[in-house]
């Protein structure tokens, strides 16, 4: 029984494909693990970098209009 190639090209694309899947889950695990949170350190370098890139200015920064004041809502008194 000789084989050819019209058997086994079904095994090699699910062979391929499943591959695929494994890489493209590893990248998405990658991704995940350098999306935690910065500590102080690292957080005032990036912002250091940014307004240094000229990504923060002072125009960027100021409010177009003056926040009002926070007022405090009166507590409800307990019956």
């Amino acid at each position: 029984m000789k084989k050819t190639i019209s058997v086994y090209w079904p095994l090699a694309i699910v062979v391929s494909l499943a591959a695929l899947a494994c890489l493209h889950m590893s990248g998405h695990a990658a991704s995940g693990a350098s999306q935690t949170p910065l500590d102080a350190d690292h957080l005032t370098a990036e912002l250091a970098r940014a307004v240094s890139y000229g990504m923060i200015d002072a125009a960027s920064v100021l409010p177009d209009k003056p926040m009002r004041a926070a007022t405090a809502m009166p507590l409800a008194e307990a019956s």
